[in-house]
């Protein structure tokens, strides 16, 4: 609990078996968490065999894609707080607390990657996926009027329930692109925000998106495609 409220971690989760287990204990060991629950989006390993045995709730998510993963976690978290995160490896339990504090004043609350002093070594952020996710974070900041953005595909993420409803049946988009989508809803919705610096580590295992530059830039050009999307037909 936080000031009396109940805070939810979920994490969607495809083939994470190597941390998942490490992540869900470190998300417990913070006090103020009062459930965590794993949306398996039809791992081929034993992601939900271990997130089982570490005590999370693991629910199946049948439709293949990270978006749909992340909208079924949202959808299931009971908490008034509720804080989104992949559970590979390179976000730290220790910023929940941030994001709780900057909750009392924001109602949706985003992480960024980009500081330099807390990228730690060995993590995947190079000068091209960093200068990227600024320059479509910058977009948004641009196009939409919105608050200082430095990072938009960053994962980490606090959202309060009553902003969460103002948006949720308006989630259209089940791949990976689903980050910018969230952000501009919020935008557009006027749900107050403010994107404060994590911690950012080494990742356990290979991404599925960003390990390597072509399916990365591929993805950039599909979250610039979902951006304008929104800016020209609303």
């Amino acid at each position: 609990m936080y000031k009396n409220k109940k805070v939810s971690v979920v994490m969607p989760a495809y083939n994470e078996e190597g941390h998942i287990s490490n992540a869900i204990f470190e998300f417990k060991s913070v006090q103020e968490v009062d459930e965590i629950i794993v949306v398996n989006n039809n791992s081929s390993d034993n992601t939900k065999k271990r997130a089982l045995e570490a005590g999370a709730i693991v629910i199946d998510e049948k439709r293949q894609g990270y978006g749909y993963a992340c909208q079924r976690a949202l959808k299931e978290a009971t908490g008034h707080y509720i804080l989104l995160v992949e559970p590979d490896g390179t976000f730290s339990a220790h910023d929940l607390k941030k994001f709780l504090a900057y909750g009392d004043d924001f109602d949706f609350v985003i992480g960024t990657r980009t500081s330099r002093e807390m990228i730690y070594e060995g993590a995947n952020m190079g000068r091209f996926l960093k200068w990227g996710n600024w320059g479509l974070a910058k977009l948004i900041e641009v196009l939409f009027n919105g608050p200082s953005l430095t990072d938009v595909g960053c994962t980490y993420r606090l959202i309060k329930r009553d902003a969460l409803e103002r948006i949720q049946d308006k989630f259209s988009v089940g791949g990976s692109h689903f980050s910018p989508e969230m952000i501009t809803l919020a935008i557009k919705s006027r749900i107050p925000m403010i994107e404060i610096p994590v911690s950012y580590k080494e990742r356990k295992g290979v991404s599925k998106i960003t390990g390597k530059k072509w399916p990365a830039f591929k993805l950039g050009l599909v979250m610039l495609k979902t951006i304008l999307r929104y800016r020209i037909w609303g």
